[in-house]
């Protein structure tokens, strides 16, 4: 907080409102992000797993965040275990 120019100042209410804003929306993003392994196909959804295992593994990450990524890994794999092959709708595409 800047007590010298006092039009950028912001009450602690504020700023709580603020980070609730802030954490409401990352769920958004989270939720929205995590039912695309409903619009992927088996083996892409695999992929983005896989690729989401190793950031979870990335040692440039703090612990946080790889636990974030280990965490996003997880409700991948958990929302396409119960997936099987999705047959396509568009017959040019070979599965």
């Amino acid at each position: 907080m800047n007590s010298d120019n006092p039009e950028h100042a912001m009450t602690f209410g504020e700023l709580l409102e603020l980070i609730h804003d802030q954490q409401r929306r990352i769920n958004v993003l989270e939720t929205a992000f995590s039912y695309l392994a409903f619009g992927l196909e088996k083996k892409s959804c695999q992929l983005l797993t896989h690729s989401l295992k190793l950031e979870a593994n990335n040692q440039t990450y703090d612990e946080k965040t790889q636990q974030y990524f280990a965490k996003l890994a997880e409700l991948f794999e958990t929302r396409n275990s119960g997936l099987g092959e999705v047959p396509s709708t568009n017959s040019d595409r070979v599965s």
